[in-house]
């Protein structure tokens, strides 16, 4: 039999290559599954404790299969009792995994606690060995990864014996079991809670197990497009999600979360794909049982007092539902069927109307699609969950009977929503919706329909193609809408719709022509001119009030936008340059204060997508700008040493201050500083080094960056926006613009002018130069940055995981890291000279050793290869500047763990085996070279540290044990195996 390690290298090797295997390959790989048929029938079932083998191994002689008899100690018995006692496993298997665990690390010298969590460790590393090599084998069946059709076909065989045998039924069970707070699952109170992984990091146990299930939902999800599924395996499942959901206490949770979305789109996959390979002379397997069908429409429709449970019970009553309307045309043209048809067709009803009546849309919104454990999910399986929930609505929309319930849903309405439409050139009195009532009306559920479609396909635009189904379904959406919150919801489905080239030319036609009475690209533009006139005659006569901008107005205008924005974005180059000749109603509305920021927000995002469609738009834009927007783009007076107004002016750092940060929304601020950063961006003429930008940057630096950390927030999406859209315009600052010679002389002591003079001098600063003087006496910025930063790499890694925010946050360390990176490559050029008012950043950080360490922590994120790369860097030269780097780290105690996370780098790059093309930008190409300009430095070094010498004596006398330090063993091998690319 092959061991769970070899199995997995053979077929990742032979399936995951970048070339299709070789002959030699697929008989290797075929000759290794075969043998491991018994491990994959016995499905990780392991010999439970056995009295008469306690009482050998008590004996402290063991003899172990194929082996001579083994002496244990004292010790290793007690190892090998609680190694039994904890994971529910056979005496004599322990005995083996207690060898194991000696030949792979050296237990010579350990602690006994570290030993059996290196022992627990390994067997956790050979189940999910073996895990993994079934997703393997599933995927290659599964998912079109371009492998020949014979191979494919000779693994489905394969794959299809297993499911028939039980591993299906296997794979349900797992999932229960190992969520049991006992030895053979996540552990009983007494048992140990951690363990040494295959790095020898210590881990939760319930985090690996827990993995463990989250895998074996995705392999029973795959399994259902090999084989289908029984309807005992049906009810299984049914009843492990209501479990599951049950124990859903957190939602930040992503694991669990995770592991109950592979059990909800296991059903969902069943029903729709049970129902669609049903064919004249293969019927469905599930329709077969009629018996079933009626037990488990009266599980499924059963009320229960968990409103979470209830929820999720909803998506699955979604699926079987259409299920049942694919099975009702079948059996309607089957005649021997009939006497069936009338009752599913009860079914049916029963449970559309069950259906529309909770809003099960909007619950799968808020609770499944739009979570961060869904964004975060393994991105294979979040597109087999999109592609079947695209199959889902497709056949949902095409059936009659469903079609007359979301017609009913949309009249119900229009109906119960007050009258609404949005200004027309010839009718601007008829106003909208009060706001307050806006506010108070809950999503119909025809809205909840609209806008479940659009997270569908925003997340897969490709699905959209040639698909007559949705687009009927369009046509019939925009019709005769009475109210903003349908209108809306369509404007923001034709958003989505436009998310590719077809999609974008296919909605610029419809809003182009006359498909709609009342929607088009002319009614967006002649509202806005009306408001434009409205707003200008107002504030043209003496002592007369701006009129409000009505929220359903704000809201429909917002959307139109939105679309405007995505059609430019994904439209053909050429063509959209012809597509919206006048775009200077866009910036007419940008100084009323009586516009709502998020209207602002709106349009100012539409402007930008013009910015890179020529450079004559570009141009446009920079003049509107001036000519329409509040103050600051070109304003001298925003520096610290400004004069106060005598009168309130209203201008951005006014609106910023008082409007938004009194509702704590900022979108007309994020607007501002995205559209000013992507004109910058295209900016070709850098001869004045951005000295124009100036008025630009100090408002970004003391009035928006500066003080953010204090600012409070309703939405830390927003937050992150905001930080974000600042660091990318200090990093342009940065990157564009260079130290140049009279730059040396320009620092004098500031303290010798007065606040006039500061003033003054404000059109003579340069942007690079005021962040080099910032981070190099450890102002504002580099505080601010560093407060990002030193939220450490483990609360990133947690936040990016569970939280809506984590892949902006994730963007605002990425951006931090670069801004330190591009300081530490220029201040060298200048602090000789700038001395002592500025120092290099090296001094600065060098001040609290915590930022060091947060800095050099980074290289543990793996999530984005970007963060590794820039902390990389960055120890790179810390190690050139800081003599004592090494004790620095010793004494923080973080070099053990930095030791683990290099090395973690090189073993994924040897894992990759791939060909490097830009050795700069490669990983474990920055992690050698560090080593090999390290090797040669005075000891201790920062390549001593991450080698294992043993700092305490002379590095010449270290005795290295790859064995006992696993990392170093990786950081040897890896270094003898990598060191070709460089020489």
């Amino acid at each position: 039999m092959v061991s769970p390690t070899q199995l997995l290298s053979i077929i990742e090797s032979s399936l995951l290559g970048p070339s299709q295997p070789s002959p030699s390959q697929r008989v290797e790989l075929m000759h290794a599954i075969r043998r491991s048929l018994p491990s994959f029938k016995s499905f990780l079932s392991y010999p439970p404790p056995k009295p008469s083998h306690r009482a050998q191994v008590q004996t402290k002689e063991v003899r172990l299969p194929d082996s001579a008899p083994i002496s244990i100690d004292d010790q290793d018995l007690q190892i090998v009792l609680k190694l039994s006692d904890d994971l529910h496993l056979n005496e004599i298997d322990c005995v083996r995994l207690l060898v194991s665990a000696n030949q792979e690390w050296g237990l010579m010298g350990r602690e006994p606690l570290d030993i059996f969590r290196l022992a627990a460790g390994l067997w956790y590393t050979e189940r999910r060995n073996l895990i993994t090599a079934l997703y393997t084998l599933l995927r290659a069946v599964v998912l079109d990864q371009g492998l020949e059709a014979d191979i494919v076909l000779d693994i489905q065989k394969y794959l299809e014996d297993l499911i028939n045998g039980g591993l299906r039924q296997r794979l349900i069970a797992l999932i229960k079991e190992l969520n049991r707070g006992e030895p053979a699952g996540l552990g009983g109170p007494l048992c140990e809670h951690y363990v040494l992984d295959s790095r020898g990091a210590l881990v939760e146990r319930q985090a690996v197990v827990s993995r463990e299930r989250l895998v074996l939902g995705h392999c029973l999800v795959l399994s259902v497009l090999v084989v289908r599924t029984s309807s005992k395996d049906v009810k299984d499942v049914f009843y492990a999600l209501k479990d599951s959901v049950a124990e859903l206490i957190d939602p930040s949770n992503s694991l669990k979360c995770q592991i109950t979305f592979s059990l909800l789109f296991f059903l969902v996959i069943t029903f729709v794909s049970d129902a669609l390979n049903a064919v004249p002379d293969k019927a469905s397997i599930l329709s077969r049982d009629a018996s079933f069908r009626k037990e488990f429409n009266e599980i499924v429709m059963a009320g229960g007092n968990d409103c979470n449970v209830e929820g999720f019970v909803a998506g699955v009553r979604l699926s079987w539902s259409v299920h049942l309307l694919l099975i009702h045309d079948w059996d309607a043209a089957n005649e021997a069927a009939s006497s069936t048809s009338s009752n599913d067709l009860g079914y049916l009803n029963s449970c559309l109307d069950f259906m529309f009546s909770k809003n099960v849309f909007q619950f799968l919104l808020d609770n499944v699609l739009r979570t961060a454990a869904f964004q975060n999910d393994d991105e294979d399986m979040v597109y087999l969950y999109n592609a079947y929930l695209h199959k889902l609505i497709t056949c949902f929309l095409s059936h009659p009977l469903a079609r007359d319930k979301v017609k009913e849903s949309k009249e119900k309405a229009m109906s119960m929503l007050n009258t609404y439409r949005l200004v027309a050139p010839h009718d601007f009195g008829n106003g909208s919706l009060d706001s307050q009532q806006a506010m108070e009306t809950d999503p119909f559920t025809f809205v909840s329909l609209l806008e479940f479609v659009s997270e569908i396909y925003q997340k897969e635009p490709e699905l959209m193609s040639g698909n007559d189904v949705l687009w009927n379904f369009v046509n019939f959406a925009g019709e005769d809408h009475t109210n903003f919150q349908t209108f809306v919801a369509f404007l923001k489905m034709l958003s989505t719709l436009a998310c590719s080239q077809e999609g974008a030319a296919m909605v610029y036609e419809l809003l182009q022509g006359k498909a709609f009475r009342s929607i088009g690209w002319s009614t967006l533009f002649d509202c806005l001119t009306i408001y434009e006139e409205k707003f200008k005659q107002s504030f043209q006569t003496a002592g007369a009030l701006l009129p409000e901008f009505q929220e359903g107005d704000a809201r429909a205008l917002d959307a139109y936008l939105n679309v405007l924005q995505k059609v430019l974005e994904n439209g053909h180059p050429v063509e959209r340059k012809n597509w919206f000749p006048d775009i200077e109603p866009l910036f007419k509305l940008l100084s009323y204060e009586s516009v709502p920021p998020y209207l602002k927000g709106a349009l100012r995002n539409a402007i930008a997508t013009f910015v890179h469609i020529s450079p004559d738009l570009k141009d446009a834009i920079w003049r509107y700008l001036e000519q329409y927007d509040l103050p600051v783009v070109i304003g001298t007076q925003v520096g610290k040493g400004a004069q106060p107004m005598a009168a309130k002016v209203y201008d951005m750092q006014y609106e910023l201050n008082e409007i938004e940060a009194r509702r704590e929304r900022y979108p007309s601020t994020i607007s501002f500083l995205n559209l000013l950063n992507a004109l910058i961006a295209e900016e070709k003429d850098s001869s004045d080094r951005g000295r124009r930008f100036i008025g630009i940057f100090r408002f970004i630096y003391d009035h928006v960056f500066g003080p953010f950390p204090q600012r409070a927030y309703a939405d830390p999406c927003e937050k992150w926006q905001l930080v974000v859209a600042c660091l990318q315009h200090f990093h342009m600052m940065l990157s564009l613009y260079d130290i140049q010679d009279e730059d040396i002389d320009s620092v004098v002591d500031q303290s010798q002018f007065s606040a006039v003079s500061q003033t003054t001098s404000l059109q003579t600063q340069l942007p690079v130069l005021e962040l080099l003087k910032d981070f190099m006496s450890g102002k504002t910025a580099f505080r601010n940055i560093m407060g990002i930063l030193l939220l450490g790499v483990n609360s990133i890694i947690n936040e990016r995981t569970s939280k809506i925010h984590g892949q902006l946050l994730e963007k605002a360390v990425q951006l931090s890291l670069e801004i330190v990176l591009l300081v530490l490559e220029k201040d060298t050029l200048v602090s000789d000279y700038w001395r002592p008012l500025y120092q290099p950043l090296d001094v600065i950080l060098s001040q609290d050793h915590n930022q060091i360490v947060a800095l050099l922590e980074y290289v543990r994120y793996d999530f984005l290869p970007q963060i590794q790369r820039c902390s990389v860097k960055i120890m790179s030269i810390l190690s050139y500047r800081l003599v004592g780097l090494v004790q620095l780290l010793l004494k923080s105690n973080a070099a053990n763990s930095l030791v683990e996370d290099y090395a973690a780098c090189l073993e994924l790059r040897s894992e990759e085996c791939q060909i490097v093309e830009n050795s700069a930008d490669d990983v474990g190409v920055l992690v050698m070279q560090l080593l090999i300009d390290n090797i040669s430095r005075p000891a201790p070094n920062i390549t001593h540290l991450l080698l294992k010498f043993d700092l305490d004596t002379p590095v010449e006398r270290t005795i290295l044990q790859p064995k006992f330090h696993y990392r170093c063993c990786w950081v040897a091998f890896i270094y003898s195996y990598l060191i070709p690319m460089f020489v």
